[in-house]
Formats: structure tokens, sequence, C-alpha cells
């Protein structure tokens, strides 16, 4: 199995246990039609449980257990779209404007259950493990 997802990145703000850290983009991420709605040009922040002694300017690895990134995917993504699925199939005995209509409220109640099973249940196994790193060592993607 391989070890886990890896990121560097460094604190922008802290707020008491709490910071947010400015991940560089990733290369994968200039082709992506997406990548407005994840990161801007300075990269992606990420609000984690900040460890001890946490500055703005730290250089801070983030790691993620990849069984922990694929659960989170699945409930994130796949939860909402069975939810829609089974929503359309049990009214679509109704007639089409009915399916139509099964699957706008199966996609709401998936994306509801979605936040909730995090909020309540994973919300502590998908956070990633942040980590002081050397402060003189660069942070991938930011300029000397």
């Amino acid at each position: 199995m391989a070890g886990p997802l890896q990121a560097r990145g460094r604190v922008v703000e802290v707020h008491g246990d709490v910071a947010d850290v400015r991940v560089a983009v990733a290369p994968s991420c200039h082709g992506c039609r997406a990548r407005a709605v994840c990161a801007d040009r300075g990269g992606q922040v990420i609000r984690i449980v900040a460890p001890a002694n946490t500055a703005v300017g730290d250089p801070v690895l983030l790691e993620l257990d990849q069984a922990n990134f694929a659960l989170g995917a699945a409930i994130g993504y796949l939860l909402p779209a069975l939810t829609l699925l089974l929503g359309a199939a049990v009214s679509s005995l109704a007639g089409d404007a009915a399916a139509a209509l099964g699957a706008a409220i199966g996609l709401t109640i998936g994306l509801l259950l979605a936040r909730l099973i995090h909020r309540r249940l994973l919300a502590d196994r998908l956070q990633p493990t942040a980590s002081l790193t050397c402060p003189s060592q660069s942070v991938s993607g930011e300029k000397p």
C-alpha cells in the first residue's frame, strides 16, 4: 500500500489552535478547467488544527492517509449520486416530472447526508495531520 498523500504549505493566518495554510498549486492543476474553484494563483488555503508554537510564515507538511481520502471522496461524490438515482427511480413510476423532482430531492438528501456524516462521524479522520518543517525549507511553487 502506498504512503500517505502529502502537500507542503506555509501558514498564512493563526487563530488560536486553528491555522490557515496556503498550499501551492500542483503542476497537474494547470491544465484543469476547475482550478478556479479550488485554488487561486497563489494556491489553495486549507484550515487545519495548528501544531504547537505555529506562527505565520512557518512551512508545514500536511499528510492524509489514502484510505481516509478515498472514504471522503466516496461519501462526498458517490452518496449524493446514489441518492439522486434512487430518488429518480422511486418516483419515475409517477411520470417524468415526478422523476425529475425525485432526482432533485434525492440529490438534496444526499448532499445533506454527506455533510452530516462528515461533521458527526468523519471530521477527525478526514483532517490532514500537520507538522512544522525546517524554516529555511522552501515550499514548492513559492518563489525564493
